[in-house]
């Protein structure tokens, strides 16, 4: 059964016992259950960051509208340290580039609406060389949390002197924030970077809140399109089953504890990323419920750039708070299904959304294509459609209804790596016609007619000349026109 099967069904416990995964999730709370989304200091400024970028970014987002848009998280990534832990064992903020501190630094951004974020790695040493964490992860949560910090994201560089399974060296900060939360009641988000075996999305649902599944990103369409390809093949991995937890909507039988697969951070706004690109790729970053984490110069963002990242509609389907799997491939288009194909990946995704209490399928298609293409399905070979019915088509990007689908679905002239999502909901039937007569009709109107000129008035002439002649008058004798000529005798012959 699919796991929209399930949420549509009250199972009893006994069921749900089995259906769970033999190792139980780490559960640090509500706040892994929706992707995070806000931005980080990476893919723009990499270690030229200081406390004045931070100021200036967040006032940008909250003046541009990206705070009220949901992106609340203003993280800072590596390069914000000293190159040397303190003599009693603590990291130590660089203090050219912070010099009123880092918990002076999360005040602020709590004061503007924001939540911190901050970065370390599970390694001796952060990828650009600074102190790392491993054997230092108690102590490091314990700073995070004291100077005001509530998103932690762990990376992967230099850990070769670690003997263990990655699983269990990222599990030592799974223990570390657990206990800090013992001490303070405060839970952090925890992500973590893991690469090499790339097998995360196995056991990362086990100790983390989110992981990433691939490579670092780079502003470039065959960057996109490779990450693109490694996401089509675990969208089933997206979700697991935590507890029950029976919710007022009829869709929620049972709680998704979400554990979004980063696509790695977003590159909107920079390199030479063409808009379609742009918005092909935060499309499939939202719709493939990966965390929304903009890594850009707002003072350069174009307003185009910007307002595909402020597409309400599309980031709603991010943040279904009701249905937590991403859309996956029924139709790699291009290629045969399943196939691998960095270059040219899936191009036919679908999936459900929860809008105003009813369920509708989001369809997304992505033209991998180097010149434009027509997109054309049949609607039965999604999972999410049934091919015998109607459905209304509405553009997530034109912000309105473009037609009905019935059997299959045609549309035209989709640009070179463009994208088209829609959303799918099931038309309503039309009314047959009534062989009954109204019961009423409507009253007579109450506005008066036109205002009526009758024609000029009509006097008949006082006199016609003199009156008829009684007498009829005299002509004379009629004139005498005398002896009718003699034609003589008939002629003989």
């Amino acid at each position: 059964m699919s796991t929209f099967g399930l949420l549509k069904t009250v199972l009893p416990l006994a069921v749900v016992a089995l259906l769970a995964p033999s190792a139980v999730a780490w559960n640090n709370g509500d706040i892994g259950k929706l992707p995070p989304m806000g931005f980080n200091t990476w893919n723009r400024f990499q270690c030229n960051i200081n406390e004045q970028l931070i100021h200036d970014t967040a006032q940008q987002m909250k003046d541009k509208g990206f705070l009220d848009a949901g992106y609340k998280f203003i993280n800072l990534d590596d390069c914000w340290l000293e190159k040397n832990r303190s003599a009693d064992g603590h990291l130590v903020s660089d203090a050219k580039k912070f010099p009123s501190g880092l918990k002076n630094l999360t005040q602020y951004l709590k004061g503007l609406g924001f939540k911190a974020g901050i970065y370390e790695d599970q390694g001796t040493l952060t990828c650009a060389n600074y102190p790392g964490s491993l054997d230092h992860e108690l102590t490091d949560a314990r700073d995070f949390v004291d100077w005001g910090f509530e998103y932690a994201k762990i990376d992967n560089c230099w850990h070769e002197p670690w003997k263990g399974t990655d699983q269990d060296r990222f599990k030592r900060w799974t223990d570390a924030l657990t206990q800090v939360h013992q001490e303070t009641g405060v839970w952090m988000y925890y992500s973590f970077v893991e690469w090499q075996s790339f097998d995360a999305y196995v056991w990362g649902k086990d100790i983390a809140n989110t992981y990433r599944m691939y490579d670092d990103i780079q502003p470039e369409w065959s960057s996109i399109a490779t990450i693109l390809n490694n996401a089509s093949f675990i969208g089933d991995r997206t979700n697991f089953w935590a507890r029950s937890d029976l919710g007022m909507h009829p869709f929620n039988a049972l709680k998704i504890v979400r554990l979004p697969s980063p696509l790695d951070m977003l590159e909107n706004g920079n390199g030479q990323l063409t808009l379609a690109e742009q918005r092909s790729h935060f499309t499939a970053w939202a719709l493939a419920k990966s965390p929304l984490l903009i890594g850009t110069d707002f003072s350069k963002l174009s307003a185009e750039s910007a307002e595909i990242l402020l597409n309400k509609e599309i980031i709603a389907i991010n943040q279904d708070n009701v249905i937590g799997e991403p859309l996956k491939p029924f139709f790699w288009g291009k290629n045969p299904d399943k196939t691998w194909d960095p270059k040219y990946p899936a191009q036919y995704w679908s999936g459900y959304h929860v809008k105003d209490g009813k369920q509708h399928t989001v369809i997304m298609y992505i033209n991998v294509n180097e010149q434009p293409v027509h997109l054309n399905f049949t609607l039965s070979r999604s999972p999410h459609l049934n091919g015998d019915k109607t459905y209304d088509v509405y553009d997530l990007w034109k912000h309105e209804i473009v037609g009905q689908a019935k059997g299959f679905y045609f549309a035209d002239n989709i640009d070179t790596h463009d994208v088209r999502a829609y959303l799918f909901s099931e038309a309503a039937p039309s009314a047959p016609p009534s062989s009954t007569p109204p019961t009423s009709y409507p009253p007579p109107s109450s506005t008066p007619p036109p205002s009526y000129t009758p024609p000029p008035s009509y006097t008949p002439p006082s006199s016609y000349g003199p009156p008829p002649l009684s007498t009829p008058p005299s002509y004379g004798a009629p004139p005498s026109y005398g002896q009718p000529p003699s034609y003589g005798a008939p002629p003989s012959y």
